[in-house]
């Protein structure tokens, strides 16, 4: 079973993320900013997510500073960035910190389960 770790400070949103995702057979684990994600990573030990959904901000540590030290400690786990404010240069900064790839809030649920399974694909 694919694990994701879903990161997003609001309760809605995450809590709609963790019901939808786990309906699609996901096993979700969430954080409700940076730091608690980071923590969850921690945590995970041997057992870390096939892929990382991040919302870029959040409260405490942003989705990407989450992003930045992940990718200074070596992490290579994928991580799809989650914006309510992408403008156009967006998403290649994103990726030139290490995202694997992004998308807009608010998206559709097919362009999101599809951006999972192409980065658990590889």
């Amino acid at each position: 079973m694919t694990r994701l770790l879903v990161a997003d400070d609001s309760e809605t949103v995450l809590l709609m993320l963790q019901r939808r995702l786990e309906m699609e057979g996901y096993d979700v684990v969430t954080a409700t900013d940076g730091l608690e994600a980071l923590e969850r990573l921690r945590e995970a030990g041997a057992q870390e997510p096939d892929v990382i959904l991040l919302d870029a901000m959040m409260p405490n540590m942003s989705g990407t500073e989450v992003l930045e030290e992940l990718r200074k400690q070596g992490s290579k786990i994928p991580v799809l960035m989650i914006s309510a404010h992408l403008d156009a240069q967006e998403p290649d900064r994103m990726r030139s910190l290490g995202a694997s790839d992004c998308i807009p809030k608010p998206f559709e649920w097919e362009d999101l389960i599809g951006k999972i399974e192409e980065l658990t694909a590889d």
